[in-house]
């Protein structure tokens, strides 16, 4: 709207292929906030993946990106990937990993040696594909479809909408359609006759290793809950919030060594914020269970963890409050945020994209600074307008860490900040379902991540501190 006038906005294809694969790499949560990064353009035998990622309990998340509606193609490509990833034995895996590793935040570092131990413990390795693209063609669809439905393919589509927005500079809007995420709800398998079909062959192979007492005891115990969902997956039982059943909270899976059991707390805590997490004890976050007595205790931890825990729902948006702003800070060779503690600043820039909301920000604005795939690092009153960094009092400093300059010309913006507090990016905050995006700047006004914020910050949310 301009005025009580309606705007129509123009459908658009993103620009370049590598915009989208960038705001992708750089806010998993665009896909699915299950997803934790690995690397971007992955070699293997010479063929380049998009993004390789990684969730919970260490499945191996393959993307592939299409600046352009999602076509047939895409599904041969992808499969390519899945085949030659798959074939790639423990060290070789372990060698393409390990070139990436810069890249990883510590909870994918995690996660990644949980799914080697798993590996080198008999279990299967676990790999889906999510094809991303602004838009979709219809028989791609049918495919997929047919593929997860008919053979339980691990493949999913995230659709997005590229909308120009009004004048001839203001950039575009990039929409995701969720409902996919309806969908995945459901989940594969989730048909009566298919669902006793997968039940039955998981409880078999716990009957082949002489575990079934521990499985049955295990499965009786969380199916008796209103909230979890069991959801028979390979040779394993994962337990899932009964609000999304394609989602992970635990694990149980028998192998060489026993019966394995994993619970993520951090899982537990975006579908139950409240929940008492801490009556599970760390050495029962992943453990093997070698008698029904284990297995009963195990799962009494969780489920107490879950005594009285309200469901989340999604994100809930409030009226911006007219003064917390979100802003991007990008730590890298170009700006160090050990710099930004220092003198007092956030930076962005390296093209319009980049430095056009964040030219916006007005003084006496309150940001919460937020470093992509780390969390939120400071909280700040902005003192003076963005400027080139040339023009800022920094240009005269000689014990800069970073270049604040960019190699394809494009200028760095200078936001001077008083902090009210920081933390170095080692201790940044982040909890799943929390806000973050791919602008360098906007309004914050999400009511779960400013609830966590100002307790973070000890800030009141009318005054400073």
């Amino acid at each position: 709207m301009v005025g009580s006038q309606p705007t129509r906005l123009a459908q658009e294809s993103v620009p370049f292929e590598k915009y989208l694969e960038t705001w992708i790499f750089e806010d998993m949560s665009l896909v699915s906030p299950s997803l934790h990064r690995i690397g971007r353009q992955v070699n293997i035998d010479g063929k380049f993946m998009d993004i390789l990622a990684i969730e919970e309990p260490g499945v191996w998340v393959i993307c592939e990106i299409k600046k352009t509606p999602l076509y047939r193609d895409s599904i041969a490509q992808a499969i390519d990937y899945v085949a030659r990833f798959d074939l790639l034995n423990l060290q070789d895996l372990r060698e393409l990993l390990s070139r990436h590793s810069d890249q990883q935040s510590e909870s994918a570092k995690s996660l990644i040696e949980r799914a080697l131990d798993r590996e080198k413990d008999g279990e299967p390795r676990d790999i889906r594909v999510v094809l991303a693209g602004v838009g979709v063609k219809e028989d791609l669809n049918q495919i997929v479809n047919f593929l997860s439905e008919k053979y339980s393919f691990p493949i999913s589509i995230s659709a997005y909408s590229a909308l120009a927005a009004p004048g001839d500079d203001q950039g575009f809007l990039l929409l995701r359609d969720v409902s996919e995420d309806s969908e995945s709800q459901i989940g594969i398998g989730d048909r009566s006759q298919d669902y006793e079909s997968r039940m039955s062959g998981v409880r078999s192979h716990f009957m082949k290793d002489k575990r079934i007492e521990i499985f049955e005891a295990l499965t009786s115990a969380f199916s008796d809950s209103k909230n979890l969902y069991i959801r028979p997956w390979k040779k394993a039982i994962m337990v899932a919030p009964g609000s999304h059943h394609g989602r992970y909270l635990a694990y149980y899976t028998s192998n060489s060594k026993g019966i394995r059991a994993m619970v993520s707390k951090e899982s537990v805590l975006e579908f139950f914020p409240d929940a008492k997490v801490d009556v599970i004890p760390e050495d029962q976050v992943d453990v093997y269970l070698n008698s029904v007595t284990e297995a009963q205790t195990w799962a009494q931890n969780l489920l107490e963890a879950l005594k009285n825990a309200s469901i989340s729902t999604s994100g809930t948006y409030r009226e911006w409050n007219g003064k917390d702003w979100y802003v991007a800070f990008g730590d890298d060779e170009c700006r160090k945020w050990s710099d930004a503690r220092q003198h007092s600043f956030v930076s962005a820039g390296g093209g319009d994209w980049y430095s056009r909301t964040f030219k916006t920000v007005p003084v006496g604005s309150r940001v919460f600074a937020y470093i992509p795939s780390v969390g939120y690092v400071g909280a700040g009153i902005t003192t003076e307008p963005a400027v080139p960094f040339k023009q800022s009092k920094l240009s005269s400093l000689s014990n800069l860490e970073g270049t604040y300059t960019h190699t394809n010309g494009e200028l760095e913006y200078i936001l001077p900040v008083k902090w009210i507090k920081t933390f170095e990016a080692s201790q940044g905050f982040y909890q799943r379902g929390m806000f973050a995006s791919q602008h360098s700047a906007c309004k914050l006004r999400e009511e779960k991540t400013l609830k966590l914020l100002y307790d973070k910050f000890q800030i009141n949310e009318l005054n400073e501190v």
